[in-house]
């Protein structure tokens, strides 16, 4: 069984054996407390306590095994991803539809003045050809 918030809605009908092996599998995925499956748990109250005895026996189950450290960290993750209150989605209010009215673009300014003329450039100068010698 895949771990999803659809698939939430078929724990409650799982026994506690299949149900331990998927809250293994959440508690190893390590999903934030706000993602949606666990929004989907905290959606049904008579799941939230099935997980809590599952994480107790869990958290039982890795004590003085070599990686006991890292799953009751997990375990402590799940436990506080659970004790977030559910919050049911809000619907965004429409918004008005607001009429654009076309903005006025100012007249263009026509300037009539003449250019001031540019400093009048003088011609290069020739650069003076150089002659060398060989010393003697």
């Amino acid at each position: 069984m895949a771990i999803g918030p659809s698939a939430v809605e078929r724990w409650l009908d799982l026994s506690t054996e299949e149900l331990r092996a998927q809250i293994t599998k959440l508690v190893a995925a390590r999903l934030p407390g706000d993602h949606a499956v666990w929004q989907a748990i905290r959606r049904h109250p008579a799941l939230v306590p099935r997980i809590r005895g599952v994480l107790s026996g869990l958290a039982a189950t890795a004590a003085g095994g070599k990686d006991e450290a890292m799953q009751k960290v997990w375990i402590s993750k799940a436990r506080a991803a659970l004790d977030q209150p559910y919050v049911a989605p809000v619907k965004a209010a429409r918004k008005p539809v607001v009429k654009e009215e076309p903005v006025e673009e100012p007249e263009p300014v026509i300037d009539l003045r003449e250019p001031e003329p540019q400093e009048l450039k003088q011609p290069h100068k020739a650069i003076p050809t150089m002659l060398f010698q060989e010393p003697s």
